[in-house]
């Protein structure tokens, strides 16, 4: 069984690209699965490994692809990524074609990169794991996505309402070491980070994400330097926003129209520890996480890629 391509028909734009059209730019061979509702795509990735698969291919939106990609993280069996669905950050983030069939080209080109799993209490993810404001408006953000337009009232009422939230963060490095991006002038920016070997720190803020790629959400490019294969997670804290900065800030990298951010505070690492005196909300790829506190780290290399 040389390959194994899932097809999720109800993709974005999925209709556009008949599975007899993908699987003509695929190599001979090369199973189908069409993807139907209530379907468990990390479980069918499995069987398909158990059969002798030797690639799986998923032509979806991201939440198949990484539900798949979860499954083969770790094992020698490369994914294939052909993005029909609304966003495709996780394609998007490792610059694959845009267009289906130049993707399912790609695949045939048989070129596999390694790219890394980000990992939140023991659970992968791929994109992004968001923290505070924009964990708590997620859900609604789904809902205007998914044409709840009424939804906008509500969002605008509860980001208003939110409050900067109180975080501690411990690193797996001295802070001054893990700084790329230091958006505050020198004088504002406490000692601590600046010239101590101190590895924890607490601060206010109304967001904070950890990448592996730069993208998530509505294309919106939170981490515009990070990349899937660098073996670090990319640490952005939105420290002194106020809710119009962040409202223009998310308007303007939508797509990645804009990368210039300087006043963010941006890290890299391969630990990291969030707490706090309260729990707060928290996703990862948009799936609500109900832990606390938050565990990170990274497994460099993992899954092998298509590109």
């Amino acid at each position: 069984m040389p390959g194994l391509l899932i097809y999720n028909a109800s993709a974005g734009v999925a209709e556009k690209f008949p599975p007899t059209q993908l699987l003509g730019r695929l190599p001979a061979g090369t199973q189908l699965y069409e993807f139907a509702e209530g379907d468990d795509a990390a479980q069918l990735a499995r069987r398909a490994i158990e059969d002798g698969v030797e690639w799986i291919a998923v032509a979806g939106g991201d939440g198949t692809v990484e539900a798949v990609a979860s499954a083969l993280v770790d094992s020698p069996i490369p994914l294939g990524i052909i993005p029909c669905g609304t966003y495709n950050n996780f394609a998007r983030g490792l610059n694959l074609p845009a267009d289906p069939l130049e993707a399912a080209h790609v695949i045939s080109g048989g070129v596999v990169r390694a790219i890394d799993a980000g990992v939140v209490n023991g659970r992968l993810f791929f994109e992004c794991v968001g923290i505070g404001l924009d964990a708590a408006l997620f859900p609604l953000g789904e809902e205007i996505k998914s044409g709840g337009f009424a939804k906008w009232i509500e969002l605008s009422r509860r980001a208003i309402a939110y409050p900067r939230q109180t975080f501690d963060l411990k690193f797996d490095t001295p802070i001054r070491d893990a700084l790329v991006r230091n958006g505050l002038d020198a004088a504002r920016l406490d000692r601590r980070w600046r010239q101590s070997g101190a590895t924890t720190v607490r601060l206010h803020a109304l967001i904070i994400t950890v990448s592996n790629g730069p993208f998530y959400g509505m294309n919106f490019a939170v981490a515009p330097d990070a990349r899937p294969d660098s073996g670090v997670l990319t640490v952005t804290i939105f420290k002194r926003w106020s809710k119009l900065d962040l409202w223009w800030h998310y308007f303007s990298i939508r797509f990645g129209r804009r990368v210039y951010t300087p006043r963010l505070i941006v890290l890299t690492v391969q630990k990291l520890k969030i707490d706090g005196p309260s729990r707060l909300h928290a996703h990862a790829d948009g799936i609500a996480l109900k832990e606390w506190p938050l565990d990170f780290t990274i497994r460099a290399g993992a899954l092998g890629v298509f590109s």
